[in-house]
C-alpha cells in the first residue's frame, strides 16, 4: 500500500511544460539567451527609456489565449486553454544596462601538430603490447627440462 502512495506521489507531482509559444521576439530589446519554448524564465534588456515590454509571439495551438501581467521588474505572459492555465513564462526586465548572462570565451590558442606523431603512437602501441604479452603470456609458461 505504501508503494501505490509513492508512485500516486510521484505521478501527481510532476510538473509538465507544455511548450505552448514557438516563437518569441522583443521588439523594443533583445532576450538575454535566444528564445526556447522549453525555458520559462528570461531576462529581457530594454532600450533606453523603455519600461514596457513589445513583443511579437506566435502560439502553438492558436485557440489558446494569452494573458500578459506587467509591472516595473517582471512581465508575466500565462497561457490558456478552455479556461484552464496551461503554461507560464517570466520576463525580468533589465533596464538600466545591459549585463550579459553567458560569457562568450574565444581562446584562438596556436596548436601546432608534432611531425611523424603517428609513428610515434604506433610505435609506443606496439611496444606496450609486446612487453604486456611476454610478462603475462610468456612470464606464467614453466620451463619443463626433460
Amino acid at each position: 500500500m505504501k508503494k501505490i502512495f509513492f508512485f500516486l506521489f510521484l505521478f501527481f507531482t510532476i510538473n509538465v511544460h507544455a511548450e505552448t509559444i514557438k516563437h518569441f521576439e522583443v521588439l523594443n530589446g533583445k532576450l538575454s539567451i535566444p528564445f526556447d519554448s522549453k525555458v520559462n524564465d528570461y531576462t529581457v534588456y530594454l532600450v533606453d527609456g523603455e519600461t514596457n515590454i513589445k513583443a511579437n509571439y506566435n502560439l502553438i495551438d492558436e485557440n489558446n489565449e494569452v494573458v500578459i501581467k506587467e509591472d516595473n521588474e517582471k512581465a508575466i505572459y500565462t497561457v490558456f486553454s478552455n479556461g484552464e492555465e496551461i503554461e507560464q513564462y517570466n520576463f525580468y526586465k533589465n533596464i538600466d544596462e545591459e549585463v550579459p548572462v553567458f560569457k562568450e570565451v574565444n581562446s584562438k590558442s596556436k596548436t601546432e601538430k608534432i611531425k611523424n606523431l603517428e609513428i610515434y603512437v604506433f610505435g609506443s602501441c606496439a611496444l606496450i603490447i609486446i612487453l604486456l604479452f611476454k610478462i603475462i603470456v610468456l612470464g606464467f609458461k614453466k620451463k619443463h627440462k626433460f
